[in-house]
């Protein structure tokens, strides 16, 4: 990557976990020449489940981003894994590099690579978007009321990874809260023209929590043009296959910047 202002890497983690649970792909994206920076979100572990919801959440990345694009006058390149798709497909809105040139501005977002990313659409929920029920291994108001947790974590997220490491993986696992799956995301980014050669979708063939089917309808119903990537991968690939995972988001970089 050649670049005398080369973007910053927003991460924005799936639902279940934080941006620690990328700390296996953060050093080969540095190796690269890629400064990250984290995009967490409320809904995650709360303390009363009952206030979060996914516009929330979308408000709070939309502030760090901005935070980035305003004061640090970086241009952004923003990873969503999961339900991260969600929240940073509402927090880019009106944000694209095009968009904020247009306007007098200097730095933007250059482009969306969703790592299996949920998609909604305007005013969707992501438990609509999932076929308007949950998944069995969705324990719902666990550990108590309005939060989940995902079980068997291992077997649903983490099936491609050494077992050996299953402890680690469940220190990574904290509750989530209902009201995040089941209110409506605002307008996404991804719809937007200015968007257009910048969505990136790592598309993971082996997953047993978003099959590649879902994945697929996900993808068609946004009637815009990803570039899409396979990886032979669970749920979890900047886990099981980091540095593989680092060298394809280097590329999908490369191409926004030379946009």
């Amino acid at each position: 990557m050649s670049s005398a202002n080369p973007p910053v890497i927003l991460i924005v983690p799936g639902a279940f976990g934080t941006p620690e649970g990328f700390d296996k792909l953060i050093p080969y994206l540095t190796k690269a020449g890629h400064a990250t920076h984290p995009g967490p979100y409320p809904s995650c572990n709360p303390s009363d489940p009952a206030q979060e919801s996914a516009s929330q959440d979308i408000a709070s990345v939309q502030s760090i981003l901005l935070s980035l694009l305003n004061e640090h006058n970086k241009d952004v390149v923003i990873i969503a894994h999961s339900y991260g798709g969600v929240v940073a497909g509402g927090a880019a809105k009106g944000l694209a590099k095009e968009t904020r040139e247009a306007l007098g501005q200097k730095t933007g977002v250059l482009g969306l690579i969703y790592v299996v990313g949920n998609i909604t659409l305007d005013g969707e929920s992501l438990f609509q978007a999932g076929g308007g029920s949950y998944p069995p291994f969705i324990k719902e108001n666990k550990p108590s009321q309005g939060l989940a947790m995902i079980e068997p974590a291992m077997d649903i997220l983490y099936n491609d990874c050494d077992r050996a490491l299953e402890p680690e993986f469940n220190k990574l696992m904290l509750p989530h809260a209902l009201r995040a799956f089941e209110t409506p995301a605002t307008a996404p980014a991804w719809a937007e023209q200015a968007f257009d050669g910048r969505r990136a979708y790592v598309r993971t063939l082996d997953d047993c929590c978003n099959p590649s089917s879902l994945q697929d309808l996900w993808l068609e119903k946004t009637k815009v043009e990803w570039e899409v990537v396979d990886f032979k991968t669970g749920h979890m690939p900047f886990v099981s296959q980091p540095e593989a995972l680092a060298a394809q988001i280097e590329k999908f970089i490369d191409g926004f910047v030379a946009k």
